[in-house]
C-alpha cells in the first residue's frame, strides 16, 4: 500500500524520517499553539507521537531562540536621553558580554563531550547502583564520630520567635530560609541555580538569562526512558545564541529513588525511607555528612558542580546516564542535576515534580513564559485527583500526639516559649481529630463537613496556616520522627513482630507531616473536596478526595506560555474542557485528533452482541456472576480463534472478573471431553496477566516468544498462535505495543464501570450535577432577565420549568460523566495495537452495549469512522465471524 506523505511541508521540523501527512499536521499544530499561547489537547493513535513532539516544540524553541536575540537588549536599563551612538554602544557591549558567556559555556561542553569520545574506548562503565562501599572512596572519608550530646541535639528544633514568625540558629541569628537541608546543601544549591551573591571569578560566574525551555512529564520512568531514546534521533541546526555543533540540552530530573548513589540509602526500597534517610545524613556533623553532598565554601566543590552541569549538558542523558556520572565524579545526581536545568532546553520529569507546587518549589522550578507538555494525559485528571487526595487514621493519630507529647516532655527545658506555643497547639489539634474520630457515629462511607472536624475545645481559633509554615521551617515532624526512632532503636527490642513494626516505623514518612497534609487539605473551599468517614480492618480513616482538579492545575496553566495535553487516545476530550479548564475562554484551547496512518481496509472493527447459542452478552455487574454467561464468553472466543491469526489480546474489566471467567472456563461441561480452557489453549496458548507488577514483563516476554517460536522469520501466522488475557486499567492496557502479529485481535469483554456506589464515585458525580446545575441556571436566569424588567415579574411556572431544565441537565451530565471514566479506559486498552502504517487487525466490542450510538460516539475517531453501525449493523457471532474471516482473507 502507499503512505500519505507530504513532500514539501511548510517548516521543516527537522524529523529523523520522513513523516507523514498526519505527523505533519500534529507538527504544524503544535507549532501553532505554542507560538500563539494556545492551551493544546492533541491526540495521535499512530507510533511516533513522541517525535512529533520533540520536533514541533523543539522546532519552534530554535525558532524562538533567533528571534528573541534581536530583542536581547530591550529590557536592558538605559537612558532615553543618551546620544544614539552611546545607546547602540552599550546594546553591542550587552551582547557581545552575554554572547561571550553562552559562547564560554558551549567550549567547555565540547570539551567534555570531546574527552568523552576519546575515554570511550578504554573506560569500562560500571553498574553505578551495584557498586560496593569500599570502592567509593567519599565513603571511607565518612567517619562515624559523636557524642551523646550532639545524639540529642539532632532532635531539638531551633529556636522559634512566634512573633516575627521566625527560626533563630543556635548562634542567635535569624534564618529567613530553613529547610530539612544544611546550610551547606543550601548555599551549594543557590549555587546551582545561579541564585548566589558571591565574587566569583568572572569564569566561575555563570549566571544566565532565564530562557524559554519545554518541560515534558509522563506518568512513569519507563515512558521518560522511551522519551529520552527518541530525543536522541532528531538533529536540529544551530541557532543564532548556540551556535556549536551541539544538538540540544536536555536534563532529566526524578526523584531520591531513581537518582541517589550513596550505596546503603539506594538500596532502601521505599521511598519514603530513602528520602528519610538523605535528610538525616544532611543532618548530621560534617564528618558523618553524606559524602557525595558538596560544600559551597570550598573551591573545589564549586568547580565540581560546575563541571557536572556541563558533562550532563554536552550529551543527551538518561537517568541511568546521570547516576553514572554522579559516581564517576563523586556527586550526588539529585541535587547536582538541578544546576543544569537553567541552562538546559528540554527538561523531562515524572508527574508529581510536575504537577505538586511544593516539588516545584523544592526543585527551584519556574514556569513562567514556560512549554508544558503532558504526554499520556488520558489520566491526567486522575492523576491530580491522586496525588491532591489523601487519607489519616485513628492509629496514626494517637501515634503521632504520643510522640509529640514524649518529644515535649524529653525537650521542654531546651526549648524556648515560642516552639512550647506551636507545639501545644499541634497536640490541642491532635486530641480534637482523636476525640472526633471516637465519637462520631456515621455509617461507612458518610460525609463529613469539613467545618465539623475543628470545631471542638477552641481550635478553630488556632491558625492552621501559621502551623503548618512552623512546621515546615522548624522540621518538627522529622525531628519528632527521629527521636520515636531513636527510643524504639534503644528499646533492645528482641522478638521479631515488633522488629517489623519498628521497620515499618522507619520507612514511613512522619505521621505529623501526614496528618498536616490533611488538615490544610481541609482549609480548601468545600466546593473543591469532600471528607468522608471510612471503617476498614478495625480502623477508623477520614479521607480527603479533591474533586475539582482544575483549581490544582490553574497555577500551571497561568504561569506557562503553553501547556499541551498529548496522548494516543484522548476521548472524550469535552472532559478536560470542562473539569480541568473550565475557566480558560475556549478561543485558547486547541484540539486535535488525528487519524491514523493505516488504510480503513486494515481495521476491522464489530460488535459481538450474542454468542454462539444466542445467550445475550452484556456483561453488567449482575450478570458477570452468572456461569452461563461466562461460558457464552469462552465459547464466543473459542470460535474467534479460529479465524484470528497470530496473537489475540483480550481485556477484562478487572482482575476479579478474569479471575472468575478462568475458573469457570476450567469446569468441565455435562458430556463434554474437554473444557473450554483446553480447548482454546490447545489452539492458542493462553497467558494471563499477573497481580503482581513484578511477573508482567515475564508474562510478555513468554507470549511473545510463543508467537515468534512458530515461525523462525516472525512472519504471520496463518494458524495457531497465542492469547493474552490482560486487564482494563492494568499494567498491560498503557505504555506496551501490541504491533503487528502481537494482536491481529484485540477483544474488549464489557464495559469496565467503576463502582457507581463507592463514596468517591457517589461524591464526584454529585460535585458534577451542582456546577451543571448552577451552570444552567445562571445562564438561563440572565436570559429571562434580559426578557423581564423586574425579577418579580417573572411568571412562576417559568422558575419551575428552568429547575427542572437544570435538574434534568445535572442528571445528564452525571451519566456522562461516569461513562467517560469508563471510556477514558476502554480507548485506552484498544488503541495498544495497531501501531504502523503496514500494521491490520480487528478489535471487537462484546458486549451489547457497544452498539448504542452515545457509547460509540465516545470513542476514538479513527476507530469510530471505520465501524459497522446503525441498523443494518449484524451483531450476532456468525455474522463477526464472517466479516473477521473475510477481513484476513484479504491480508
Amino acid at each position: 500500500m502507499s503512505e500519505s506523505r507530504i513532500d514539501s511541508p511548510e517548516r521543516d521540523f527537522h524529523h529523523p524520517y520522513t513523516p507523514y501527512k498526519i505527523q505533519l499536521d500534529f507538527m504544524n499544530a503544535l507549532y501553532d499553539a505554542i507560538e500563539g499561547g494556545k492551551i493544546g489537547i492533541f491526540e495521535s493513535p499512530t507510533g511516533g507521537k513522541s517525535l512529533s513532539l520533540i520536533c514541533g516544540a523543539m522546532t519552534w524553541l530554535r525558532d524562538h531562540q533567533s528571534l528573541s536575540r534581536l530583542n536581547l537588549y530591550q529590557n536592558s536599563d538605559q537612558d532615553d536621553s543618551e546620544p544614539a551612538w552611546v545607546r547602540e554602544y552599550h546594546e553591542k557591549m550587552l551582547k557581545e558580554q552575554k554572547l561571550r558567556k553562552y559562547r564560554e559555556l558551549e567550549a567547555r561542553i565540547r570539551r567534555v563531550r570531546d574527552k568523552e569520545e576519546r575515554e570511550k574506548a578504554n573506560v569500562r562503565t560500571k553498574n553505578w547502583l551495584g557498586r560496593s562501599d569500599e570502592n567509593l572512596s567519599p565513603l571511607k572519608k565518612a567517619k562515624a564520630a559523636d557524642t551523646n550530646n550532639n545524639e540529642a541535639s539532632k532532635f531539638i528544633v531551633d529556636d522559634w520567635d512566634s512573633d516575627l514568625e521566625d527560626v533563630k540558629s543556635k548562634n542567635g541569628t535569624n534564618c529567613k530560609e530553613v529547610s530539612n537541608i544544611s546550610t551547606e546543601v543550601q548555599e551549594l544549591l543557590k549555587v546551582l541555580v545561579g541564585k548566589t551573591g558571591d565574587n566569583r571569578e568572572d569564569e566561575e560566574n555563570d549566571e544566565f538569562d532565564e530562557e524559554v525551555k519545554i518541560f515534558y512529564a509522563s506518568r512513569t520512568h519507563s515512558q521518560l526512558t522511551q522519551f529520552v531514546q527518541q530525543l536522541r534521533l532528531p538533529a536540529f541546526p544551530p541557532s543564532e545564541l548556540y551556535q556549536s555543533e551541539s544538538n540540544l540540552r536536555h536534563v532529566p530530573l526524578s526523584s531520591r529513588k531513581q537518582l541517589c548513589i550513596h550505596p546503603t540509602v539506594s538500596r532502601l526500597r521505599d521511598l519514603n525511607a530513602i528520602n528519610d534517610k538523605c535528610t538525616e545524613l544532611q543532618q548530621n556533623p560534617l564528618d558523618r555528612k553524606c559524602p557525595y553532598m558538596m560544600n559551597e565554601r570550598e573551591v573545589d566543590d564549586r568547580v565540581k558542580s560546575r563541571d557536572f552541569r556541563d558533562r550532563v549538558l554536552s550529551d543527551i542523558r538518561d537517568i541511568e546516564d546521570m547516576g553514572e556520572i554522579g559516581n564517576s565524579m563523586n556527586v550526588c545526581p539529585y541535587y547536582a542535576s538541578r544546576g543544569a536545568v537553567q541552562m538546559s532546553e528540554v527538561v523531562t520529569l515524572p508527574y508529581p515534580l510536575l504537577l505538586q507546587s511544593s516539588y516545584r518549589k523544592a526543585l527551584s522550578i519556574s514556569l513562567k513564559n514556560q512549554i508544558v507538555i503532558i504526554d499520556e494525559a488520558h489520566n491526567l485528571l486522575d492523576a491530580i485527583t491522586s496525588l491532591c487526595s489523601m487519607a489519616i487514621s485513628y492509629s496514626d493519630i494517637v501515634r503521632s500526639k504520643s510522640c509529640v507529647e514524649t518529644y515535649l516532655a524529653k525537650f521542654s527545658k531546651r526549648l524556648n516559649g515560642g516552639n512550647k506555643v506551636y507545639i501545644s497547639q499541634i497536640i490541642k489539634l491532635l486530641n480534637v481529630l482523636e476525640q472526633f474520630l471516637v465519637g462520631f457515629k456515621g455509617s461507612n462511607g458518610a460525609e463529613v463537613s469539613q467545618n465539623d472536624v475543628l470545631v471542638k475545645d477552641g481550635v478553630d481559633t488556632i491558625n492552621i496556616f501559621k502551623i503548618e509554615h512552623y512546621l515546615e521551617k522548624s522540621k518538627l515532624a522529622r525531628k519528632v520522627e527521629s527521636y520515636a526512632t531513636h527510643l524504639d532503636e534503644s528499646a533492645n527490642i528482641d522478638d521479631k513482630e515488633n522488629k517489623k513494626k519498628r521497620k515499618k516505623v522507619i520507612a514511613s514518612v512522619p505521621v505529623l507531616s501526614k496528618i498536616m497534609s490533611f488538615l490544610m487539605a481541609l482549609t480548601n473551599p468545600s466546593n473543591e473536596g469532600k471528607v468522608f468517614f471510612e471503617q476498614v480492618n478495625g480502623d477508623r480513616f477520614l479521607k480527603y478526595l479533591l474533586l475539582d482538579p482544575s483549581f490544582q492545575f490553574r497555577s500551571i496553566v497561568e504561569e506557562a506560555r503553553c501547556v499541551i495535553l498529548a496522548g494516543g487516545t484522548m476521548e472524550p476530550i469535552g472532559d478536560y474542557m470542562r473539569y480541568l479548564f473550565p475557566y480558560v475562554p475556549i478561543e485558547r484551547i486547541r484540539t486535535l485528533s488525528c487519524d491514523h496512518v493505516i488504510p480503513n481496509e486494515n481495521l476491522g472493527a464489530w460488535t459481538v452482541a450474542t454468542g454462539p447459542t444466542g445467550i445475550d452478552l452484556t456483561f453488567t455487574f449482575d450478570r458477570q456472576r452468572i456461569d452461563m454467561i461466562s461460558q457464552e464468553l469462552g465459547r464466543t472466543i473459542a470460535n474467534l480463534m479460529f479465524v484470528i491469526p497470530d496473537g489475540m489480546v483480550v481485556f477484562f474489566p478487572s482482575y476479579k472478573y478474569m479471575e472468575e471467567v478462568c475458573l469457570c472456563w476450567k469446569k468441565k461441561s455435562p458430556n463434554a471431553s474437554m473444557t473450554l480452557w483446553d480447548q482454546i489453549n490447545k489452539r492458542k496458548t493462553i497467558f494471563q496477566e499477573p497481580r503482581d507488577s513484578a511477573q508482567v514483563e515475564a508474562i510478555l516476554s513468554s507470549y511473545a516468544q510463543a508467537l515468534s517460536d512458530r515461525s523462525a522469520v516472525q512472519q504471520p501466522l496463518k494458524t495457531g498462535g497465542a492469547i493474552l488475557l490482560a486487564v482494563v486499567g492494568g499494567k498491560m492496557s498503557e505504555g506496551i505495543n501490541f504491533s503487528d502479529y502481537l494482536a491481529r485481535g484485540i477483544i474488549m469483554v464489557g464495559l469496565p464501570f467503576p463502582n457507581a456506589r463507592s463514596a468517591d464515585m457517589v461524591a464526584k458525580r454529585r460535585y458534577v450535577e451542582r456546577i451543571t446545575y448552577q451552570e444552567i441556571q445562571r445562564r438561563e436566569l440572565a436570559l429571562l432577565m434580559d426578557q423581564y424588567s423586574d425579577e418579580s415579574a417573572i411568571p412562576p411556572s417559568k422558575i419551575v420549568e428552568i429547575e427542572d431544565a437544570c435538574r434534568e441537565a445535572a442528571e445528564g451530565a452525571s451519566r456522562e460523566y461516569y461513562e467517560n471514566v469508563c471510556m477514558r479506559a476502554v480507548n485506552q486498552s484498544i488503541g495498544r495495537g495497531i501501531r504502523h502504517s503496514k500494521d491490520y487487525a480487528v478489535i471487537l466490542f462484546v458486549d451489547s452495549r457497544f452498539g448504542n450510538a452515545r457509547i460509540q460516539r465516545k470513542l476514538p475517531k479513527w476507530i469510530r469512522d471505520r465501524m459497522t453501525t446503525g441498523p443494518t449493523a449484524d451483531m450476532k457471532i456468525g455474522s463477526v465471524l464472517r466479516n473477521v474471516r473475510e477481513f484476513f482473507k484479504a491480508k
